[in-house]
C-alpha cells in the first residue's frame, strides 16, 4: 500500500503489487496506471507500473474465484511476462507458487485465460525475454541471493535500459545488479 498525494494536494491510498514500492521513487513525481474497483461498502484504488500489468490485473479477474487481491498477489510474486507465460503454457506450478493459488484455482487460471492473452505480448516492448543470457542472468541473481521475481524484474530492466545492445550474460548481470 501506497499514499499518493495528488496535484490538487489530495492524497490516495492505493495497493500496488509488492515489490513495486521499492522501485517507486520517494518524493518524486510517480505515474501509476490504476483501477478502481466499487463495492457496496467500500472504494478501492490499485496501481501498476505499467498499462500492460493493469491489463492483466484485470484479466485476472475475470476469472471464476480471483478476486482483486489474489490478483495483485499473482503480479507481486510474479513477473507480468512470467504469469503470461505460464497461463499460456498451462504452467500450473509456477501459479502455484503465488500464495493463496492451489491447483484448482491454477488451473482456472489457465484454463480460462490461455487464448485470450495473444494481445499480451511477451517481454519487453514485445520483446520476447530470450533463452540463453536473460535466463543465465536470472539464475546468476537468483544464486547471489534475490528472489525470482526480484531477479526477473532487474535483468527485465537491465534489457530495457541496454536497448538493442549485442548482451552477453555478465553485462546483463552487472547492469541488472544496479536494479537489485
Amino acid at each position: 500500500m501506497v499514499e499518493v498525494l495528488a496535484s490538487d494536494g489530495l492524497g490516495y491510498e492505493i495497493s500496488v503489487p509488492t515489490g513495486l514500492v521499492d522501485r517507486l521513487p520517494a518524493g518524486d513525481t510517480v505515474e501509476l496506471h490504476t483501477v478502481l474497483i466499487v463495492r457496496d461498502d467500500t472504494m478501492e484504488l490499485f496501481g501498476f507500473e505499467s498499462s500492460r500489468d493493469r491489463e492483466l490485473f484485470q484479466r485476472l479477474r475475470t476469472v471464476g474465484g480471483v478476486g482483486p487481491r489474489l490478483a495483485l498477489a499473482v503480479l507481486g510474486a510474479l513477473s507480468s511476462d512470467r504469469v503470461v507465460k505460464a497461463i499460456r503454457g498451462k504452467d500450473n506450478a509456477t501459479l502455484q507458487t503465488v500464495s493463496g493459488v492451489g491447483k484448482k484455482t491454477a488451473e482456472r487460471i489457465a484454463i480460462e485465460l490461455a487464448d485470450k492473452l495473444d494481445d499480451m505480448g511477451g517481454g519487453v516492448d514485445g520483446k520476447e525475454l530470450s533463452r540463453g543470457p536473460t535466463e543465465a542472468a536470472v539464475e546468476a541473481l537468483r544464486s547471489l541471493g534475490y528472489g525470482s521475481a526480484e531477479a526477473e524484474d532487474a535483468v527485465r530492466r537491465a534489457v530495457k535500459s541496454l536497448g538493442d545492445r549485442d548482451m552477453g550474460t555478465q553485462d546483463l548481470v552487472k547492469n541488472a545488479l544496479q536494479f537489485v
